[in-house]
């Protein structure tokens, strides 16, 4: 209690420390007191010395961490001869008896939690000075913010797959916790990353209590219960909060994970970032992150099942399935060109990842003089049963002489083996783009322009294949930059065996110039099936 002497009267009264800073009324006068602020003290402060005995059984070590809600420290339990964590709330935090009492309330359904991905919440007490604290799991790990800091400091993204997986464990913590409470202020500072890629999350329900009385009913009447820069719209707009705001902000620190990019900065699209994350992750995070609820996922239990089925398919996917018995025994040369083969150096010296120089010799082959086409990829579906492209049907897309988009390197490769060919590799591609003089673009040396390629998204669809016949190399082998991105057997990140990728070479109709080059690549997971991909055959000259 903090003792009040009234400046008119000198009546003396005793008032608690959550009214402080206020103005009252005189017991003794009627005149109108002001509550002065208590001097901070070491509990007011939350600091303590190591060594000090709270509540006569933990025995304080060193601080492990502050921030809004309170301060950390190591302890002892000397009663079961055990390691533990104290979290100390900050006083200031719980304003008066009605959020003190709903502290309490959360603390105990906080205690019934025990999950792997949770931090177990022991107990809840205060001191003999009135500061309340939770005894809880004491874990040895990094902050899932400390993390990001770091690799944001090394200037390096986190591997799609760790960022995965520690969301994977937080929605498998929130799944659980959802029976039978809210987090509402799910954070990186509240998540911790154990070794062997383990996470905890912890503070489940204490938002509610601490710095707030309640949420207030009307918008701009209050504070938001939580951290601003990851609360959900609802909760920014003051509005009846469930589940589904917990997933928004798991949706906010996936999006984290993979840009390194905080909700509070410029906003960023991982597709701007990183071109390693599938299509299908970043369709499921884009669910995650509607403004409405009844938009996003309406379970952790799905959200997590949808992540980890778009990351399996992606980086998981089994072999190429068998086609139907009408594959040929032997590729039709005709209309092939036959390419004598050469050393060369495959990039273009840059020290890149996307640009390896390797020196290589490439053997005779035959290559198709365009890429295959809708009319072509309709005998192999009619032949085989195999089932229509994305996007089969679409008149930017259906055209009989336009290259065919839409297939998935399986796809691709399904194709190649019922026509007895094969898909090019990186060398032989590059080899035939280039030629024995390693020109720059397969016409030479001019820069693209519209006579050329299709690129630039100035038709905003392919073209059909015939149509850039200045773009043709000296062999006459056309569209080999511009128009679709095309599909190689190679990885694109050899020896990752985390990185599922397939090179993909050319450009397409929607690329800048400088993705026209011979030397650029780019990869894309094997099953993703873009409007901007597609694919030629090869087959060697020697069998």
């Amino acid at each position: 209690m903090i003792a009040v002497t009234c400046p008119h009267c000198q009546t003396r009264i005793l008032v608690p420390p959550t009214v402080q800073g206020r103005e009252g009324i005189c017991f003794g006068c009627g005149r109108p007191l002001a509550i002065p602020r208590a001097p901070e003290t070491a509990s007011s402060t939350l600091q303590f010395e190591p060594g000090t005995l709270i509540s006569e059984r933990y025995r304080l070590g060193e601080p492990l961490g502050k921030g809004g809600m309170g301060v950390v420290y190591r302890a002892q339990d000397t009663l079961v001869d055990e390691p533990v964590a104290l979290k100390f709330l900050n006083p200031a935090k719980l304003r008066n008896q009605r959020s003190m009492d709903l502290f309490i309330k959360e603390a105990q359904i906080a205690r019934r939690l025990r999950h792997d991905n949770i931090v177990a919440v022991h107990d809840v007490s205060t001191t003999l000075e009135g500061v309340p604290f939770l005894t809880m799991e004491l874990v040895s790990g990094p902050s899932l913010r400390g993390y990001l800091r770091r690799r944001r400091a090394q200037r390096t993204l986190l591997p799609v797959r760790i960022a995965v997986e520690i969301a994977l464990q937080v929605l498998g913590a929130l799944e659980y916790a959802h029976r039978m409470v809210i987090h509402r202020d799910l954070k990186p500072e509240n998540i911790l990353v154990l070794p062997g890629e383990r996470v905890k999350v912890l503070d489940f329900g204490l938002a509610l209590a601490l710095g707030e009385e309640a949420a207030p009913t009307a918008p701009g009447s209050g504070r938001i219960v939580g951290t601003v820069a990851y609360a959900s719209p609802e909760q920014r707009l003051h509005r009846e909060l469930d589940h589904r705001s917990d997933l928004y902000s798991c949706g906010l620190i996936l999006r984290e994970m993979l840009t390194l990019r905080t909700p509070a900065e410029e906003p960023i699209t991982v597709e701007q970032c990183r071109d390693d994350v599938p299509l299908e992750v970043r369709r499921v995070l884009q669910k995650a992150l509607q403004g409405e609820p009844n938009d996003r996922w309406q379970t952790a239990a799905a959200f997590r099942h949808a992540l980890q089925t778009a990351f399996d398919e992606a980086y998981h996917a089994g072999p190429t399935p068998a086609e139907p018995s009408a594959a040929s025994t032997a590729p039709n040369l005709g209309g092939m060109i036959l390419l004598k083969g050469g050393s060369i150096v495959l990039g273009n010296g840059a020290p890149t990842s996307d640009d390896p120089d390797q020196a290589t010799f490439v053997e005779d082959f035959y290559i198709d003089p365009y890429p295959v086409t809708v009319a072509k990829y309709r005998e192999f579906m009619a032949a085989t049963g195999h089932p229509a492209p994305n996007r089969w049907g679409d008149p930017n897309y259906s055209g009989a002489e336009q290259p065919v988009t839409g297939v998935s390197w399986k796809d691709a490769t399904a194709y190649a083996t019922w026509a007895g060919k094969q898909l090019p590799t990186e060398a032989q591609w590059e080899y035939a783009a280039r030629g024995k003089d390693a020109r720059p673009y397969p016409w030479g040396h001019s820069e693209p322009d519209p006579t050329r390629a299709n690129y630039g998204d100035n038709l905003a669809m392919p073209s059909i294949v015939t149509m850039h016949e200045d773009g043709a190399t000296p062999e006459g082998i056309h569209e080999l930059a511009g128009n679709v991105w095309e599909w190689t057997a190679d990885p694109f990140e050899p020896g990752k065996s985390d990185s599922p990728r397939k090179a993909i070479r050319g450009g397409c109709w929607k690329s800048p110039p400088a993705e026209l080059r011979a030397t650029c690549r780019k990869g894309a997971f094997p099953h993703e099936a873009q409007p901007t991909i597609g694919f030629r055959c090869i087959a060697p000259a020697r069998r």
